[in-house]
């Protein structure tokens, strides 16, 4: 999505680790969430089942330059795996860019009130400088799809400026070493999934998560930051569980509504994708197979790692 962006922008990363900051209550009750979780650790895993193998790798979709060293020691299994199964595919990208390019209805309100009218003008001009920030003008994220637009927000303006410059994160960096082996890559979803996915809610549900979306503007960079701390950390399970205490304590909304739309967030975001990507996983025949995911998407009850280990195999954490 960010590459939908009009410009280009520059912006430096300067935001610190939010974990440190924690109240002791945050820092308890992240733990015992994070304790609850199945597999909330590792970003490297092996899982055998039979004389089948796969490599799940979580990946993190932002740039760092410690990956090219992960790169290069993930190389011999790149090398020798019979297929690379990813989130999405340079093609179905494409699908995806041309699909919204073609079809203005998909990213954008083509009928009814925009946005400056369907939320507060409080909100709006939080949401309004956070677009221009981005590279987007407010003119143009009035008439944003309300997914679209959170899904703008979510990459924060200096993540944004590293892929306008071309510097991707480690999925697409594993893509790349792939293609170089010239093993076979397929994308685990389609992009006409994706949107169908993100955008099956009525716009006006969609709006639900829009002052979610302007109230944490104001700590993207550091939220950014903890992200890639936590992510070479091997902490996946525990920064999800982070991202729902301290966003849940800092905004301004009540406990039970965030709740309900956090669970429904992740729902859409990691639950169905999951269950949705295993029955494709399951029903590979390759003996050697490297799957590239996001970091999320590894651990919890329907996470890759407890999947695969439902499904019968036998799962090995290896060093990354």
């Amino acid at each position: 999505m960010a590459m939908m962006a009009p410009v280009a922008l520059h912006a430096a990363c300067s935001g610190a680790d939010l974990r440190p900051q924690l109240s002791t209550e945050a820092r308890a009750e992240i733990a015992e969430r994070t304790a609850a979780l199945p597999f909330p650790e590792g970003n490297h895993w092996r899982a055998t089942r039979g004389d089948q193998t796969i490599t799940v790798i979580g990946t993190m979709h932002l740039h760092d330059p410690r990956m090219n060293d992960i790169v290069d020691r993930l190389a011999p299994t790149l090398a020798s795996t019979d297929l690379l199964l990813v989130e999405i595919t340079a093609e179905e990208e494409a699908a995806l860019l041309n699909a919204v390019s073609t079809d203005p209805t998909i990213a954008f309100i083509t009928d009814g009130p925009s946005l400056i009218d369907r939320v507060s003008p409080k909100i709006w001009a939080v949401l309004a400088e956070a677009a221009q920030k981005r590279g987007v003008p407010p003119f143009m994220a009035a008439k944003y799809q309300p997914w679209f637009l959170s899904m703008t927000l979510s990459i924060a303006p200096c993540a944004m400026a590293d892929l306008h410059a071309g510097r991707v994160g480690l999925d697409k960096m594993i893509m790349a070493k792939a293609r170089q082996a010239d093993v076979p890559i397929m994308a685990l979803e389609t992009h006409r999934e994706m949107i169908d996915l993100l955008a099956a809610d009525p716009v006006d549900e969609q709006v639900r998560f829009l002052p979610l979306a302007a109230q944490m503007e104001g700590t993207v960079d550091d939220a950014t930051a903890t992200t890639i701390a936590a992510y070479f950390e091997e902490q996946h399970g525990a920064l999800l569980a982070f991202s729902r205490v301290f966003t849940r304590d800092q905004i301004d909304f009540p406990p039970a509504e965030f709740e309900a739309l956090f669970d429904e967030m992740m729902g859409t975001l990691l639950d169905r994708r999951n269950l949705l990507w295993m029955d494709r996983i399951d029903a590979r025949d390759e003996r050697s197979i490297v799957i590239a995911v996001g970091a999320a998407h590894l651990g919890g009850e329907t996470g890759v790692l407890k999947q695969l280990e439902t499904r019968g195999f036998t799962l090995q954490r290896q060093p990354f």
